[in-house]
């Protein structure tokens, strides 16, 4: 029987994805304050509930600066983590269901198609487009059913101890991933 093996994107498909320092240094503002200011917004944004353009109306509106351009994509970027994708091929290649699961917005999701990441996956599940946020229950099980798998039969990997712990929490086997590809490879050899 094959298995569901669920990718994050951000720090373990992708690296180099702080965003933070190059739009603060942009809108000549403390990168602190600018960091606290995103952190009240992030969810919102991410889930695809609050719009970009309202966020930035409100940078605007805080720092003085104009905003001419999408500066969430301007001051990302991303790098493929090549470390990962033999693991993610030789999972595919084995006849089990590999996608990718990510906290993201519009802004970043662009880079799923121009770093060539979406033909190793069998699907591409982004935050703002199903309205759910991980480490929320909600985000896996929605993964979980549209891909017709149980959690007994899910596995997950990602950078972040939170979303480990909540899957976890669920039944789903979870790989925190440490930029350690050989951990990685050695925690589902027996998938490949």
């Amino acid at each position: 029987m094959s298995e569901l093996f669920i990718f994050d994107f951000g720090n373990v498909l992708i690296k180099n994805i702080v965003i933070i320092p190059e739009m603060a240094r942009r809108l000549k503002a403390d990168e602190a304050v600018l960091a606290a200011d995103y952190a009240l917004y992030e969810d919102s944004l991410i889930s695809g509930l609050f719009p970009i353009a309202a966020y930035y109306r409100h940078l605007e509106e805080t720092y003085g600066a104009k905003i001419e351009d999408d500066i969430f994509r301007t001051c990302f970027h991303p790098v493929r983590n090549e470390g990962v994708f033999p693991v993610v091929d030789a999972l595919r290649k084995s006849g089990n269901r590999v996608v990718v699961g990510s906290n993201t917005f519009s802004s970043h999701w662009h880079a799923i198609d121009e770093l060539d990441i979406s033909p190793h996956f069998d699907f591409c599940y982004a935050s703002h487009l199903i309205h759910a946020v991980k480490p929320q229950e909600s985000f896996f099980t929605y993964i979980m059913y549209k891909e017709g798998f149980t959690a007994g039969h899910t596995h997950f990997i990602d950078d972040t101890q939170e979303n480990v712990g909540c899957a976890s929490g669920l039944g789903i086997d979870a790989f925190r991933y440490t930029f350690n590809d050989g951990e990685l490879r050695k925690h589902f050899e027996r998938y490949i």
